[in-house]
């Protein structure tokens, strides 16, 4: 398994650091994905919902996103709406609250500083 061994080299050379991993758009993969590889959290893009992230990944690991990063460039509403399910829907165990895949250039920083406000309100 190459991803454990790849966390089993982090982690040794440098101890006490958790480690996140991202086995990008790996859908039912992220079952077990911690267990299997020893990490300590696990990255979800956005191909997997929230609930299904809180149902199936989060008993057995921190999870980290899963916002679309496109809700960084359109904003409004939907932003607001997207932000405050995925906090709901994993609020009952460890959660980094993140962007699935990255920030892109084109982002309005305005919605960054939205996404936060409303995390922050939640």
């Amino acid at each position: 398994n190459p991803a454990a061994k790849i966390t089993q080299a982090l982690k040794h050379r440098h101890p006490g650091i958790p480690v996140i991993a991202f086995p990008r758009e790996a859908g039912e993969g992220y079952v077990g994905f911690a267990k299997a590889t020893g990490a300590d959290c696990i990255a979800i893009d956005n191909s997997v919902s929230a609930e299904w992230v809180a149902q199936n990944v989060q008993p057995d690991s921190c999870v980290q996103g899963n916002l679309a990063s496109s809700h960084m460039v359109t904003g409004g509403d939907d932003l607001i709406i997207e932000t405050k399910r995925i906090v709901n829907a994993l609020k009952g165990g460890p959660h980094i609250f993140n962007l699935g895949h990255g920030i892109t250039p084109d982002a309005n920083p305005d919605n960054v500083q939205i996404m936060i406000n409303t995390i922050r309100n939640c």
